[in-house]
């Protein structure tokens, strides 16, 4: 049985990977910093423990019990991460360094306590959840743009120095996906939330569960040819360039009288 640690499984896309994994017959470690919504996972007799990735001690913590409880490790689906919204201006330095030291740090300490057990694994994997984000400038996001930049090119650095052991390494980079950190926008901002979905072709959020199928992709033997890739799945959000929107169900994309 294929073993996996997953982070940020408390909730949103971590939580469901972890649901997915044991679903196709893994053997899943969930781990977030949050234990009172990692509960979910004991209810569910899934092997859980209360971590903070962004320590080295807890990464290392991390690795011991997939060791001690399942003999290996397979797989790393690094999910954890903190939004850094505000401008160049607002946001201070103690945030900035925060959200690094989660989004970016987190995954390095991550790898670097996981590669002796992955080394002994037939069919190493991992996969880190960046963001479309990572692909793109958006303003006001400049601290969780620039550490999900910084991903994917840790992944691209990564699957070639990493390729002759046989450990493979990709991205998520996904669209806009209803989590915990998205949830509160729809309440607070309802009018912001629809503006920004009828930007997606597909006119809709995605599931946690949909991101995690790509996921639980990425680490399968399916995608055993497939290293340094930073892979999308965001509803078509990225194909255009952002100057005309979508045609929705309602309007077209350009005004019908100008069409012609």
């Amino acid at each position: 049985m294929p073993t996996a640690l997953v982070t940020g499984a408390a909730d949103g896309i971590g939580r469901a990977t972890a649901e997915r994994l044991v679903r196709e017959g893994w053997s899943v470690l969930a781990a977030d910093r949050d234990a009172d919504r990692l509960e979910w996972a004991a209810q569910a007799g899934i092997a859980s423990l209360v971590a903070d990735i962004s320590s080295e001690t807890d990464n290392a913590r991390m690795v011991a019990h997939m060791e001690a409880r399942f003999g290996g490790l397979d797989a790393l689906a690094l999910n954890a991460g903190v939004t850094g919204g505000g401008s160049i201006d607002s946001l201070s330095m103690a945030a900035f360094e925060r959200v690094v030291a989660i989004n970016l740090f987190g995954p390095v300490l991550g790898i670097k306590a996981a590669l002796p057990l992955l080394r002994c694994s037939k069919q190493p994997a991992i996969a880190i959840t960046s963001s479309t984000m990572g692909l793109a400038g958006y303003a006001e996001n400049w601290a969780y743009c620039s550490t999900k930049h910084a991903l994917i090119g840790l992944v691209r650095a990564l699957a070639r120095e990493l390729g002759c052991e046989g450990i493979r390494i990709n991205a998520l980079c996904p669209g806009p996906t209803r989590t915990g950190m998205t949830r509160a926008m729809e309440a607070v901002a309802p009018e912001h939330f629809a503006m920004l979905t009828q930007k997606v072709p597909l006119q809709r959020w995605a599931d946690p569960d949909e991101m995690a199928a790509v996921i639980a992709f990425l680490v399968s033997p399916a995608a055993s040819y497939v290293t340094g890739h930073a892979m999308v799945a965001d509803g078509g959000a990225m194909v255009g360039t952002g100057l005309v929107g979508p045609r929705t169900a309602t309007a077209p994309a350009i005004p019908l009288e100008i069409q012609t």
